[in-house]
Order: C-alpha cells, then structure tokens, then sequence
C-alpha cells in the first residue's frame, strides 16, 4: 500500500531531537530496512545500546490493517534478529483522528505495540533543535504558534545555497501536504523567494499535483502571479482543500470578486472555520 506521503523518502534517519523522543535508549547503528524473502520494507530499524532492536512505522492515515502489517514486520524482524528484543512503535502523522488500534487478539496469539500521535508532541522541542531535520518535522507536530513556526524554517534557509534552500522547502511543502492549513500559509510566505520550483519536483501523484497548492498558485517555473489572482486562487484552493471538491459556482464567483482585503479576510474566516459551507453561503451567498 502507498503512502500519500513517504516520509522514507524524505528523511534517511530520525533527526537528533526527535530521536531522543522516540527511543527509548540511545541509537547504536542504522540496520537495513528491507527484507527481501519477504517483500517486505519498514520505515526505520535500529540497533540500541541496550541491544534491542527498534522498528519505528510512520503512517499518515488511518488503516483498519495496520495491527496486521505490524505483526507481519514484527515477524520478518524477528526472524532477522532472534535473540534480540523487539520494540515496535508506529507515529501517526496523519491530519484526521487517530483511529487505528495497538493490540492484535485472537484465538491463539495476542499482539501489541505502542501509537504515537506526532501531534502529541509540542513543536517548540524541535523548533529549538541545532538540526534542520527535526525544524522540518515540527511542522507535523503540535503547533500554536504557526507564524512564529514558519518564521523559524525560513530562518533555517537563511545559510543555505540556492539547491539546499529548494531542497529543503520541498521537503517542508511535502510534510505540509499533510497540514493543509500550515500548508497554504507557508506557501504564502515563501512564494517572492528566489527559487525555481517545478512541477516534477513536488512529489506528489500526478492526480494530486493538479490540486496542489503550491502547483496551483503558480510557483512551478517562478511564475509571477498577480496579488488579486492569488487571493482569488488562495480561496478557490483553501475550500477544495478542506471539502475534497469546488462547490459549483464557486470558482466564477470569487473571480467576480476584485477587493483584495474582502478576500483577505474570507480566506482567514476559511481558515478557522470548519464550517466551510456555512461560510461560503454567508460571505458569497453561495
């Protein structure tokens, strides 16, 4: 199964902050992640000073499977290192509630391992890290202070050349695919920065790209935008993103609109609400 988002694929191991969070005693050595009888590949495996053996499984939505993945990782882990303990722990990074359970029980076999909301963890912890990796992961914790958040990632680039600083936004604009919300505002923020990001670049499906915000409002290939098409887009964007779909009508009638600050605040009234209907039929008497 694939993930929305391969955190794998963005982070080659766990920032130094965030591991210490994690594991429950100092990492010893990185061990591989796959397993080829098996087919099989986890997130991240490693080696504790205490001998035993850590598998860490990120998920960013919820799978009624997910107790019989992790047996079957448990097993394939086992049969690698027999005689050391195993400790499983599966971080949840997903937008929506935690749903998934941490105990397998049937007839003949009992199973557990322990959840992780990420969003249980303050993103100030890792805001104040040396590390730039565990900067980018606060972006999926527990977060109150979104500007003061991005104004720290934004710092961070602030002493890296031109490749790093782009690799290092897609990187944020990826885990951000996961908070909608952070998402859109980051994009806001860096959008007049000097970097060249193109489509292939944002690593999403191609069914996704073309509802992707930073896609969506113009950044591929530095396109220059103007302020008014951007509000309008900013609003079309926000509302497919929180409703999975553009309300008909809706598209022809925020293009009708031509004040900025009318915009401004509807996409801040979007933004907070959950509401989202009710908002449209207030504001735009949709």
């Amino acid at each position: 199964m694939q993930k929305d988002i391969a955190l794998k694929d963005v982070f080659e191991e766990i920032p130094h902050r965030l591991s210490k969070i994690l594991t429950p005693a100092p990492i010893k050595e990185l061990l591989p992640t796959n397993f080829p009888s098996t087919e099989l590949r986890v997130d991240f495996l490693a080696r504790l000073e205490d001998e035993s053996i850590l598998h860490i499984e990120f998920q960013s939505f919820n799978d009624i499977n997910m107790p019989f993945r992790m047996l079957r990782y448990y097993l394939a882990i086992l049969e690698r290192y027999p005689t050391s303990p195993i400790k499983q722990l599966l971080v949840y990074v997903g937008n929506r509630k935690l749903r998934m359970k941490s105990r397998l029980r049937l007839r003949n076999l009992s199973f557990s391992y322990e959840i992780l909301d990420i969003r249980q963890i303050d993103c100030r912890v890792l805001l104040e890290s040396p590390d730039p990796m565990d900067r980018l992961l606060a972006c999926l914790c527990k977060v109150e202070d979104e500007a003061y958040l991005i104004e720290k990632l934004i710092k961070t680039m602030e002493g890296m050349n031109e490749e790093e600083r782009k690799d290092y936004l897609l990187k944020a604009l990826t885990l951000t695919e996961l908070r909608p919300n952070l998402r859109i505002k980051l994009t806001e923020e860096v959008r007049h920065m000097p970097i060249v990001v193109r489509p292939e670049d944002i690593r999403l499906p191609k069914r996704k790209l073309r509802k992707d915000i930073l896609y969506r409002l113009g950044l591929e290939e530095g396109k220059q935008i103007g302020k008014l098409e951007f509000a309008q887009n900013m609003v079309i964007t926000l509302v497919e993103s929180k409703l999975g779909y553009v309300p008909e009508g809706l598209e022809e009638r925020v293009r009708e609109i031509k004040d900025r600050d009318f915009l401004h605040a509807l996409i801040k009234k979007l933004i907070s609400s959950e509401k989202v209907l009710e908002v449209l039929k207030k504001e735009l008497n949709l």
